[in-house]
């Protein structure tokens, strides 16, 4: 089976009852479940209360809160993201990038499940940029991990939302080395694509976000 057919294939048969998951963690918009099936994978679920009843998005204009897929509108970025890296690398079947694997959706009883790659620290939990910053354990192979991690979303043409060190994970389990991959504000939020049309125009806001996070690292 082809990726872009097991991912659009549709939603799984059987729907998944958030209360029987394991909840692993929480944003402003998302709820992140632990995969019952599989742990090395999460489930991504929009928070109810921010829908509307047929799937806007709460607490905004109606022609804004029901335009692009609505509620949905973050899976939409992260999904386009991951197809267009694809794409780009069609040459060499790569398809794992500094940001986290899509694998497809799932049916819950709190709305359609996003279901990505679970990001693990060395010591098995997940850990953030922002929880290595707080423990003061950031070191030289993180800043170095940290500058390949920029480098490449310059060169493979990531395109940044909202990035912010909570959304920036640390792995060594996941190609056997040393790197930070991306689980949030990935994909286009400007209305004119600019920096999804333009590579040049990308790398500035990357490297905007890299300044803006490395202020923010004692390290630096």
């Amino acid at each position: 089976m082809t990726f872009a057919r097991g991912l659009f294939i549709g939603v799984i048969k059987n729907m998944f009852l958030v209360e029987d998951l394991k909840l692993l963690g929480q944003g402003t918009q998302k709820l992140v479940y632990e995969h019952p099936d599989d742990s090395n994978k999460i489930i991504k679920v929009m928070r109810p209360e921010h829908a509307t009843s047929n799937g806007g998005r709460s607490k905004q204009h109606h022609l804004r809160a029901h335009r692009s897929q609505g509620i949905y509108r973050q899976f939409r970025r992260e999904i386009l993201q991951y197809l267009q890296l694809c794409k780009s690398n069609y040459y060499n079947q790569k398809f794992t990038f500094p940001v986290e694997t899509i694998y497809g959706f799932v049916a819950t009883n709190q709305g359609l499940g996003l279901v990505t790659e679970r990001i693990i620290g060395p010591s098995g939990s997940p850990l953030t940029l922002s929880e290595i910053s707080n423990l003061k354990k950031f070191n030289d192979k993180h800043a170095k991990a940290l500058d390949r991690f920029f480098d490449e979303c310059c060169e493979l043409h990531v395109v940044f939302g909202e990035v912010n060190i909570a959304g920036i994970m640390y792995t060594e389990k996941r190609q056997g080395v040393a790197e930070f991959v991306l689980v949030d504000g990935i994909g286009e939020k400007l209305l004119i694509p600019f920096r999804a049309m333009s590579k040049t125009i990308n790398s500035r806001n990357v490297r905007k976000v890299e300044n803006k996070i490395k202020s923010q690292l004692s390290y630096y």
